[in-house]
């Protein structure tokens, strides 16, 4: 499970599951997928051998935390060796066509 921290600072506000799920669905990210709540979509889809070489984050379980109505947790898969080789693989190639213009 992922876990992030973000400014303390911050606003903290109680949205709506349903409306975080409806803002992810309608990001347009090519990348994600948001995997329903229920059982035949999560061992399908939330899943590293969903996710295996292709570059889909599987995002699921979307919970509202006991801490309060304001904290949200969530499961995620990716694959990480693309995810992980692809960005500086991606960034030397851009340096090497750049010099060699």
């Amino acid at each position: 499970m992922s876990c992030a921290r973000f400014n303390d600072q911050a606003e903290k506000k109680d949205i709506p599951l349903e409306e975080i799920e409806a803002a992810l669905k309608n990001s347009g990210n090519e990348w994600l997928d948001l995997v329903e709540d229920d059982k035949e979509a999560t061992m399908n889809r939330l899943t590293p051998v969903a996710v295996t070489g292709t570059l889909t984050v599987a995002l699921g379980r979307l919970r509202k935390l006991n801490m309060g109505p304001e904290y949200l947790g969530a499961f995620t898969v990716g694959d990480q060796l693309l995810w992980g080789a692809a960005e500086p693989l991606r960034r030397m190639l851009n340096i090497i066509r750049e010099q060699n213009v």
